[in-house]
């Protein structure tokens, strides 16, 4: 794990693989941080060559908690400024959930830096649905914590996800509740008001668009919308609900790693 100082904030990452292969800048989701592609990356076939730079957003990890109201555009900078820190003239970048949205914000202001982006559960603009949602997760968290993870387990995981996981449940409560990131409210906020319509135009990258077929939180649609508005995209949707990077991680693996390689 290591730090990278911003002016006034400190921005966490960490970098994974040390071959020569392709690098993938990773953003993670809306109250993680950086361990939210570890099942994923676990899931890799075991002779792949690929580097992973988690970055971590503001109020994540160990980023500095934000000073003000959060902008696609600041987890943009981060990643990049990462990028530049560590010496990578051009890479590939994914995210999952707000995170997707950081991606593509990525690949749409990199230009040709950026060689794919990869879209996980991941929207444009946040419908009403999405917005009352995201408010009642603000609301949860700071009545409940214990009650906002288990709601996000009957809400995330398909059923059969959550007959698997049923002799583990508390560990997996226990865990999550752990896990909510400080800066959350912040992440949601940015989640309520969020709109990069006009940027899908700008991405030339070769993209791939990944959507849950039973996604409660982001609705399938979004990535359909996704993949018709971006020039070349590619859709797949598989049987999971969001939390599909826990569902279904070696299916992700599998699928992103076909991507960066191609």
């Amino acid at each position: 794990m290591a730090t990278l100082q911003l002016g006034q904030d400190l921005l966490g990452y960490d970098t994974v693989g040390d071959g020569n292969g392709p690098v993938v800048l990773l953003y993670h989701g809306t109250t993680q941080d950086r361990a939210a592609w570890d099942f994923v990356l676990a899931a890799l076939p075991e002779d792949h060559d690929l580097r992973f730079v988690k970055v971590e957003f503001p109020g994540s990890g160990e980023s500095s908690m934000p000073a003000g109201p959060l902008t696609v555009d600041q987890l943009v900078d981060g990643g990049l400024a990462v990028m530049d820190h560590l010496g990578h003239d051009s890479f590939h970048v994914a995210g999952y959930s707000l995170g997707a949205v950081a991606a593509l914000a990525t690949a749409a202001t990199g230009g040709t830096r950026v060689l794919t982006a990869t879209s996980l559960c991941g929207w444009a603009l946040s419908d009403p649905r999405m917005i009352f949602t995201f408010d009642l997760w603000k609301r949860l968290i700071d009545a409940d914590r214990e009650v906002f993870v288990r709601y996000a387990v009957a809400d995330g995981f398909t059923a059969p996800a959550i007959g698997a996981m049923e002799p583990m449940l508390g560990d997996v409560i226990a865990l999550g509740v752990a896990a909510i990131a400080p800066g959350s409210a912040a992440q949601l906020d940015l989640d309520i008001a969020l709109d990069i319509t006009g940027l899908l135009g700008d991405i030339t990258a070769p993209t791939l668009i990944i959507g849950a077929e039973d996604d409660r939180w982001v609705d399938v649609s979004h990535s359909r919308s996704l993949a018709e508005a971006i020039s070349g995209a590619r859709l797949e949707v598989l049987p999971a609900g969001h939390i599909v990077t826990q569902e279904l991680p070696a299916d992700v693996a599998r699928l992103l790693h076909a991507h960066v390689a191609s």
